[in-house]
């Protein structure tokens, strides 16, 4: 009926932001964001688990010295997390596409960054029928405008097995993803 049943607040002194959260198998939830409070550099990717209720089970941060921002999780078929973001800490441009593996712990397993020397931003991740990753965000490095919709396929491991950009002279930003049967 829409009645609030519970709420709760997750973090430091400092700027926290939630990008994404999404239900888990044991009924909790996962949350991606940034945070400024904890972490490695100015703000760092922030996975936060939950129960039921909302109470925090665990927390974790991943980044370098700059800055990060995760805008999606999900969960992955072996219980872990996938989150994907965008890092000014790794890769080759101003901002590239950042994708983090962990465990069902949130430890980090792997991470792979993508892009040019231009600015770009992952947004939207999702594991495929085959084990990999799709990522969807916009690319400034690559395309034919100043911004187009990147979709990048990877392998179980991050690889990139394939990407496209879509778009024409103007801009273009890839938001949603799913897969088709």
């Amino acid at each position: 009926d829409g009645n609030l049943q519970w709420n709760k607040t997750y973090g430091g002194a400092l700027t926290e932001t939630s990008g994404d959260m999404c239900l888990t198998s044991d009924g909790g939830y996962a949350m991606s964001g940034l945070t400024q409070s904890f972490g490695a550099g100015g703000q760092d990717f922030w996975l936060v688990k939950a129960d039921a209720a909302g109470n925090l089970l665990w927390n974790q941060t991943y980044g370098g010295t700059s800055n990060e921002y995760a805008y999606h999780v999900e969960q992955t078929l072996d219980g872990g997390y996938v989150l994907l973001g965008q890092t000014t800490s790794f890769g080759v441009g101003s901002t590239d596409f950042w994708l983090v593996k962990t465990d069902g712990s949130g430890n980090m397993q792997w991470n792979k960054t993508y892009g040019g020397t231009g600015s770009d931003i992952g947004i939207n991740v999702l594991q495929t029928g085959d084990g990999g990753y799709a990522l969807l965000g916009h690319t400034s490095s690559f395309g034919a405008g100043s911004n187009d919709a990147w979709l990048i396929k990877t392998d179980a491991t991050g690889n990139m097995q394939w990407n496209k950009t879509y778009g024409g002279t103007g801009s273009e930003f890839g938001q949603c993803l799913d897969q088709s049967s």
